[in-house]
């Protein structure tokens, strides 16, 4: 079975919501291998707060910047991730795509061909599964899967096993997941379900410190690699995937949490996962790992602004006192907005009912009606 993908026919889709200054590091990426072909649509998934609307500016900064490839979508009410990605995949600015790559917020490729691997990888492994295929992958850092790739690619196994590795818990404390907590010993590598690297911020700042600030390295590294059978078992987090618009409604079992219900789904029908090792992607941060390692951000913007090399800087406001001021003055606006109307609403009820005195009266308004009433009555 062979199929033929076309460029025109695939949407990028960054689901992004609050972390703008991940976003910032991503798009940065995108923008730098983007060609005329890439079609991105940026789902802004949440607004209102100063990290929300931050992000959105982000989103916008670059839609100027690139107004024939990149489009924020700020028309889909938020939601939960998997219903907020249907609403727009059922709408009609999809109606022409029917492949979708869809990749987190804080996760960015590394090459320039990076698509073009995907749709290969795509093509080729549907050859060999046909329907049996759910989706492709690329290899992922900091991702339950891709850290234990990724140790044995860059030959960081032994110093991870000597110097890094303890006893941890795995798994989520929630009912609703597949694999509840549980303690792997410091020999192992768990890669299912909230899954060793997950859960344990110094291990993932140890990760980016090997990996991240490292890009050549990982690219150079692993260059010459080949495809590799994701078990879909234990597969956990979808940071990057490529797909057949259709699967996004296959696996709906009513559920809101997408990377579940797309686990549960794989595992319940045999369905194929395939990772091409040859093209490395960046993942910062699960939220689990995000407050520890925040400070790597001035860092990783350092880095990407000499790896990438574009004619414009990677932040819109890479000073933390200045983004300081920034929050300072929407919290200022929120009071002074809400302040305004806490008088205009008194003027507006002193028009529906009050009292006042008028020399030897009371004036009573109800509704607009005056009525004197002789003080002492």
């Amino acid at each position: 079975m062979n199929i033929n993908i076309e460029k025109s026919k695939i949407a990028i889709i960054l689901l992004a919501y609050a972390d703008f200054e991940s976003l910032e590091l991503a798009l940065a990426a995108y923008s730098k291998f983007i060609n005329d072909n890439q079609k991105i649509f940026i789902l802004q998934n949440g607004r209102g707060s100063y990290d929300c609307e931050r992000t959105y500016k982000v989103a916008k900064r670059y839609e100027s910047l690139y107004p024939k490839n990149i489009t924020v979508v700020d028309w889909i009410s938020p939601d939960v991730p998997y219903k907020s990605i249907k609403s727009l995949l059922q709408s009609e600015v999809m109606k022409d795509f029917d492949y979708i790559c869809k990749v987190d917020d804080d996760a960015f490729p590394l090459t320039e061909d990076w698509l073009e691997k995907l749709i290969s990888c795509y093509e080729k492994s549907y050859e060999i599964h046909g329907e049996n295929l759910a989706y492709v992958t690329s290899l992922v850092n900091n991702n339950p899967w891709g850290f234990k790739e990724i140790l044995k690619i860059m030959n960081l196994d032994e110093q991870y096993f000597k110097k890094i590795a303890r006893e941890h818990k795995v798994g989520a404390p929630d009912t609703d997941a597949i694999e509840t907590h549980k303690i792997i010993p410091a020999n192992i590598i768990y890669t299912g379900w909230c899954g060793t690297i997950w859960g344990n911020p110094y291990i993932s700042r140890w990760l980016h410190e090997n990996t991240t600030f490292f890009p050549m390295k990982m690219v150079e590294a692993t260059k010459d690699l080949g495809y590799k059978e994701v078990d879909s078992n234990y597969r956990y987090s979808i940071n990057c995937m490529f797909f057949n618009k259709k699967l996004w409604f296959d696996i709906d079992d009513t559920g809101k949490d997408d990377e579940l219900m797309c686990l549960k789904y794989c595992r319940t029908n045999n369905k194929k996962i395939i990772a091409d090792l040859s093209n490395p992607f960046i993942h910062l941060f699960f939220y689990s790992q995000r407050d520890e390692n925040k400070d790597l951000l001035p860092k990783l913007r350092e880095i990407y602004s000499n790896f990438l090399n574009l004619p414009y800087p990677i932040s819109m406001c890479p000073l933390k006192e200045y983004e300081n001021e920034n929050r300072l003055r929407f919290i200022e606006n929120i009071y002074l907005k809400q302040n305004f109307n806490v008088k205009r609403n008194i003027k507006l009820l002193e028009k529906i009912f009050s009292i006042k005195n008028r020399g030897q009266h009371k004036v009573l308004t109800i509704l607009g009606i005056k009525i004197k009433i002789k003080r002492g009555v």
